[in-house]
């Protein structure tokens, strides 16, 4: 929710930012550094809560900008896996 809808944003290791479910993966590896792509879905405008709101459906015209930054996602991982973190994050950040 830090992120623009659409933005992507690699990192070679971090903290769980108050993710749940970076919470589980830090606790169950028992560590924090592994890398991590996130994908912008913005933030909620008004009331209804967080949970609500990265739960619902995406706003239309805010979908094909997170539906393109997922194929964009496909292509940075398989640059993590090929080429290394530094390297995807110089061509996707």
């Amino acid at each position: 929710m830090n992120l623009d809808p659409g933005l992507i944003r690699i990192r070679r290791e971090g903290s769980d930012g108050g993710h749940n479910g970076l919470k589980s993966i830090i606790q169950q590896i028992g560590t924090q550094r592994f890398a991590r792509i996130r994908i912008g879905v913005g933030r909620p405008q008004g009331c209804g809560g967080y949970a609500k709101y990265v739960l619902s459906s995406l706003p239309t015209d805010e979908r094909q900008l997170v539906q393109s930054a997922v194929a964009r996602v496909a292509d940075a991982a398989e640059v993590v896996v090929r080429d290394g973190v530094d390297m995807a994050m110089n061509r996707f950040n």
